[in-house]
């Protein structure tokens, strides 16, 4: 009987100590684990966010930019084709022949509005009878549209936009996004 004592107290195995020590450093391992992925995870989170920010305001600026290019084409030099109709920093309305008929058909893009509407924080584009939101969800403070004459000089517009004059004189149209999610 001696002997089977000796051998129990002999044998391998851990202390309650060392099972606390082992369980506390494996759940701060763990924690640390968690904490890191989380991080990992808002990281990737906010660069989709900004990555759709910018495909959106690219997509934007290159329909925005592609459509001024036309406005006040006339190949037929018709009358009653103006180019810009109305234009504002948060309003840009503008006319093209595009099928040369002669005639600005309101049916296939010849008459498009851009709108920026500060108290919704949107860009509408108004063409074919139809309004579309082509951004939302970002705010978009500082955001506007400039206009500059032939000597490079800026056409400021006053309280109901540019006059008739100062659109005449347009030549080129600048367009400024501030975008943040």
């Amino acid at each position: 009987m001696v002997n089977r004592r000796r051998s129990r107290n002999r044998q391998a195995g851990f202390t309650l100590t060392e099972l606390l020590v082992a369980t506390t450093l494996g759940l701060v391992l763990l924690a640390n684990v968690g904490s890191f992925h989380r991080f990992q995870l808002f990281a990737l989170r906010n660069q989709a966010t900004q990555l759709q920010i910018q495909t959106d305001a690219r997509n934007f600026a290159d329909l925005f930019a592609r459509e001024v290019r036309r406005a006040g084409m006339n190949p037929t030099c018709a009358g009653g084709i103006s180019g810009i109709v109305e234009a504002s920093s948060s309003l840009l309305h503008f006319q093209a022949d595009l099928n040369g008929n002669g005639a600005i058909d309101a049916s296939n893009d010849e008459d498009v509005t851009y709108r920026y509407n500060a108290d919704a924080n949107t860009v509408q584009r108004t063409a074919n009878g139809a309004t579309n939101t082509l951004l939302s969800g970002t705010n978009l403070s500082g955001s506007r549209v400039r206009y500059f004459n032939s000597a490079n000089a800026e056409l400021v517009p006053g309280s109901g936009g540019l006059s008739a004059a100062q659109r005449a004189a347009v030549v080129r149209v600048r367009l400024e996004l501030a975008m943040a999610g």
